[in-house]
């Protein structure tokens, strides 16, 4: 590796990961202009064999190269996820670098450069989702993060930094898009996979997907894939050895019509089940040592459970004008939940057997759960018109309009530890919720072509929300009491680009863009806490490259960037009751680099590596600390749940035995540094830190015919690391306390037998 200069060492993080991206850029465009004196002309088609595969996104809601997007960005092949029993997202998301992904029960956090405060019920998104063009999930909670069976998934596209102006509220650290398989109405296919797995320190899983394409007629075709699976488990329960092992079933059906030459409908329904007896928490020691023995944790028979049903319904419209396209992009979600926390920790839970005693409750031994439920249903509309691509002048204009209602129990019981029984009759806090979400938003974008080589895009979204709600609260320990309230506001998000094209392989782009996070209300189950808080806002600097050498057979991508984030919410927890409210807290920046190689060799051969570095931090304390009632965090702290460097590098090889036999091997390595969790409330306490990792992968598949069998190992040295962590113990308690800390999957063998018509 080539030193840096001595000026470049003194600057800021920022500066060297521009210059060192810049570097980057100048040794290829040098390294491209050396090819071209030194390598003499070759046959083009043995060019096409060593060219890197041309993936087409929609990134920009326009189909695009991947080469060509002016932003970075991953794309994961679900297929191959699935035959590497990679089902959910807490299986790949160390596959994308500079992700960081929060799971409990009940939600889970996407988190991407360093933008993101907290994780749990009630917590705004920071990253948004949607499949098919689609918002999936709640601008206002974290707890409808889907976690989709990669059966019916084309592939999974990442997008980095902000993309409010195309997508709207809650994607300003980025955006994770699900495309799932079209209909073909020009030929019939079928699909039939089995699979068996088996984890170290567990169990032993299962899967079953199929599906098949059927073309009706010239302009219409079906297509219906279903699957079950149940994921091994490894993380026991030490009352009652129930285990973490996941059981999901669901499938889709999707149509294509083309009533016209000029006019495309497509339309689809996605269904999924998903139920878990214990989450993968473990309990540890604050030095990461087990409390019990490896992979358990200790809870309430009958919590730390979780149930979720998913419907999906979709419907676009597409008409070719000739000069234009209009597309109506309609979407309905219904989504269930309901999961058992054990909160014997809390102050209220540590007072559970003198409550139980005063209610005269024969428990054997005493504690606390809170039973959470959340119900969404959402429904989004959009109106697109896009102008043709080949032209001069490329413009994009768009409505949009969701509505959502969600209802939330939150009830705060009386348990037996042992028996899992609970006195129904009487809960110690009732909090039910019954909310409104609406957001309008007008948006557009253009692009002109200065010259053949220079484009320049502007764009920009007004969106007017508002949210409202009523909450009833109650129990045996607070007054019965009922409020409405209502909270609105009006964002414009902007969008600044341009790219400069050197020729069709390699381009450098700048980008500016903003992003927001809807604010909202408190509630008022806690009394003294602030009635709301306001809209938090960023926006961000890039700087990237793009190029392909040797005829494509190299790939290198480089990106830099700068983020600006104030008024970010922080998450605060109440002593008594152990709930979270929000407020308003300051400022934060994040800069860093981001790097993607992929080289295809020797006919053969493919490795390719991706690698973020990510420093995000606060631009300033977090203003009004009172210990023990608000968050604490100093100038300069770091972000909670991003690792400052993250990366994944996989070598592929192709054997082709003769006699229409083929053989593959691959090999992967993943690292996930270190991160911190959420602030604390208290100087004296300090935050959770959890340390890197490092995992192995190894896949084989042997094809024939219509046939393929995968044999995998994943994690193959059966490495431990932690996802997440939260402290098992009041917010100021100044002892040391027990972390539960979700664990990575230990080592895992599988095996994916396909047949393909």
């Amino acid at each position: 590796m080539l030193p840096l200069p001595s000026s470049l060492e003194k600057k800021s993080p920022l500066a060297k990961a521009i210059g060192l991206s810049l570097g980057l850029v100048a040794l290829s465009l040098s390294t491209q202009a050396l090819a071209d004196e030194a390598v003499p002309d070759q046959d083009p088609s043995a060019s096409d064999n060593k060219s890197i595969e041309k993936i087409v996104v929609t990134a920009t809601k326009r189909n695009e190269r991947l080469q060509d997007v002016p932003l970075s960005m991953e794309v994961l092949d679900a297929k191959q996820l699935a035959e590497n029993g990679k089902n959910k997202l807490a299986d790949y998301f160390a596959e994308i670098p500079g992700l960081s992904y929060v799971s409990s029960a009940m939600s889970s956090t996407i988190v991407m450069r360093g933008v993101g405060t907290d994780a749990g019920i009630g917590t705004r998104p920071t990253s948004g989702v949607t499949i098919d063009d689609v918002p999936y999930g709640s601008a206002t909670n974290t707890g409808v993060i889907p976690d989709l069976d990669p059966s019916d998934i084309q592939q999974i596209e990442v997008l980095r930094g902000p993309q409010g102006t195309l997508y709207g509220a809650s994607s300003m650290g980025g955006l994770v898009k699900y495309v799932s398989v079209d209909p073909n109405a020009s030929y019939a296919t079928g699909r039939l996979e089995v699979g068996g797995s088996s984890v170290a320190h567990g169990g032993n899983g299962y899967s079953v997907r199929a599906s098949g394409n059927v073309p009706v007629s010239e302009d219409f075709a079906l297509r219906a894939s279903a699957f079950k699976r149940e994921d091994p488990s490894f993380v026991t329960n030490t009352r009652d050895g129930s285990d973490n092992s996941v059981k999901s079933k669901g499938g889709r059906v999707a149509m294509i019509w083309y009533p016209s030459e000029t006019v495309t409908i497509r339309s689809s329904a996605m269904f999924q089940n998903t139920t878990q007896d214990n989450t993968a928490t473990v309990d540890v020691t604050p030095e990461l040592q087990p409390v019990y023995d490896d992979y358990q944790h200790n809870r309430m028979v009958g919590t730390d459970s979780y149930e979720g049903q998913t419907r999906f319904y979709t419907t676009k419209i597409t008409g070719d004008l000739g000069w234009g396209t209009l597309d109506s992009i309609t979407g309905y979600t219904e989504h269930r939940a309901a999961a058992k926390q054990d909160v014997g920790y809390t102050s209220i839970g540590i007072l559970a057997p003198m409550f139980a005693g005063m209610m005269g409750l024969d428990y054997e031994e005493a504690g606390a759960f809170i039973d959470n439920r959340y119900d969404e249903d959402k429904l989004s509309q959009e109106f697109r018109l896009s102008s043709k691509d080949d032209v001069r002048l490329q413009w994009q204009v768009g409505l949009f309009y969701t509505r959502e209602d969600v209802n939330s129990t939150q009830n705060f019981y009386l348990g037996d530890n042992v028996t899992g029984n609970y006195f129904a009759a009487s809960p110690l806090l009732i909090s039910m919720g019954d909310d409104r979400y609406r957001e309008t938003a007008v948006f557009g974008n253009t692009t002109y072509k200065i010259t053949d080589k220079l484009d320049v895009t502007i764009g920009g979204r007004f969106s007017k929300y508002k949210m409202d709600g009523d909450s009833t609260t109650g129990g045996m320990l607070v007054d019965a009491d009922e409020t409405y309230e209502s909270y609105d506001d009006n964002i414009f998000t902007y969008l600044l680009s341009s790219r400069y094209h050197f020729d069709e392989e390699m381009m450098m782009y700048a980008r500016i863009a903003s992003g927001y996070r809807a604010g909202g209300s408190n509630g008022n189950l806690v009394p003294g806490i602030p009635a709301g808080y306001d809209s938090d806002k960023l926006v961000s600097y890039e700087l990237g490259f793009k190029g392909g050498f040797f005829d494509s057979a190299l790939t290198l991508n480089a990106t830099a960037y700068y983020i600006d984030w104030s008024d970010l919410q922080i998450s605060q927890v109440d002593l008594t009751y152990g709930s979270n409210y929000t407020t308003n807290a300051g400022k934060a920046a994040s800069q860093g680099l981001e790097l993607s190689l992929g080289y295809n060799f020797l006919e053969d051969w493919q490795f390719n590596a991706s690698y973020a570095y990510t420093d995000a931090s606060l631009a300033e304390d977090i203003p009004g600390y009172v210990d023990g009632s608000t968050a604490y965090g100093k100038d300069g702290d770091r972000m909670p749940f991003s690792a400052k460097n993250s990366g994944t590098a996989s070598l592929s090889h192709n054997f082709d035995l003769g006699n229409g036999m083929l053989l593959s091997f691959s090999g992967n390595v993943t690292y996930m540094g270190d991160r911190y969790m959420q602030f604390t409330q208290s100087s004296a306490i300090s935050r959770i830190h959890l340390p890197s990792y490092t995992t192995v992968g190894l896949s084989s598949t042997l094809s024939y015919d219509n046939w393929a069998l995968t044999l995998y190992a994943n994690n193959l040295f059966d490495k431990e690391g932690y996802i997440s962590a939260n402290r098992r113990g009041t917010a100021t308690a100044t002892d040391d306390v027990n972390y539960g800390a979700v664990v990575i999957q230990p080592q895992t063998v599988g095996l994916t037998l396909s047949w393909q018509m």
